[in-house]
């Protein structure tokens, strides 16, 4: 896996307020039929780093999930919320 980062400013703010650490996981919601997968953003590390590809950007040290795919290899990091519910979201992702 060979991805590219790309995290706007104020999302990098974010993070490096949460502790500088971020993990990107898949995760399967289960509903009455098919289960759903999406994305998990946590502050720190997994509990495990071994199904994770590590990377540093800018002081920042990310976990993303080998198990996911994006498209043209680009994770995109952006800012959503206001005040204390900041937070931030991943873009990118390839669900088909």
């Amino acid at each position: 896996m060979s991805l590219k980062v790309s995290i706007e400013d104020k999302a990098k703010a974010v993070i490096k307020e949460k502790g500088s650490l971020l993990t990107i996981s898949s995760t399967s919601i289960e509903n009455c039929c098919v289960p759903i997968g999406e994305v998990m953003i946590q502050f720190g590390e997994p509990k495990s780093s071994s199904g994770f590809e590590k990377i540093n950007l800018d002081d920042i040290t990310l976990y993303i999930d080998k198990k996911l795919e994006f498209k043209n290899e680009l994770v995109h990091i952006k800012p959503t919320g206001i005040g204390p519910f900041r937070t931030v979201r991943v873009e990118g992702v390839a669900y088909f």
